[in-house]
């Protein structure tokens, strides 16, 4: 599973530093990769940041953290920190300190969406955004079953449902969609 994560075919389809120029995380604050698997995502960033903010990916497969590490350490200047957490779980920050969440390709896999939306939120900051990268819900010649995809539609209610407001949905490639969302501020009084 790790190799076809990192192959130059999927690289075709979904190329990580294209899609990270489109929806433009911050370089010099805190990025959280959410089920990061072996870095696809979390490298390129860690890169771009080039050591000025804190990349942190996350994910639950311990032999998946291992290639990300091990991907880390043959890299030039990308650092990152990993951790292993069941995503169904407390994130483990502070509230409002991160700036930028990527989920890519996890979404769907979850049986409580809602529930790592809502910690999601509850770790990033006022006005912090959020990216959600996930298979269109189309018949395809490869990736995850049609019945347990998410539309697009159903990607931003979700979304709005935990607090988000949809900012933009740039055309990433034929399997996938893109949502960019940001953070609404809570009303004071």
């Amino acid at each position: 599973m790790g190799s076809f994560l990192l192959s130059e075919e999927r690289r075709k389809w979904q190329d990580p530093e294209k899609i990270l120029d489109i929806v433009n995380p911050p370089r010099d604050g805190i990025m959280v990769d959410l089920g990061c698997g072996p870095g696809f995502f979390t490298l390129p960033a860690a890169v771009r940041m080039g050591g000025k903010g804190t990349m942190i990916g996350i994910d639950a497969s311990p032999k998946l953290l291992s290639i990300c590490s091990q991907r880390l350490a043959e890299s030039k200047g990308a650092r990152a920190d990993l951790i292993l957490l069941e995503l169904d779980e407390m994130i483990p920050f502070m509230d409002g300190s991160v700036d930028f969440v990527l989920l890519a390709n996890v979404l769907h896999d979850f049986q409580k969406p809602e529930a790592l939306l809502g910690e999601a939120g509850r770790v990033l900051k006022s006005g912090g955004r959020i990216v959600n990268i996930d298979w269109k819900k189309e018949e395809q010649e490869f990736g995850p079953p049609h019945e347990i995809r998410l539309s697009l539609e159903k990607s931003i209610k979700m979304l709005s449902n935990a607090g988000f407001s949809t900012q933009s949905t740039p055309d990433i490639g034929p399997y996938h969609y893109c949502v960019v969302a940001g953070k609404m501020h809570k009303a004071t009084g």
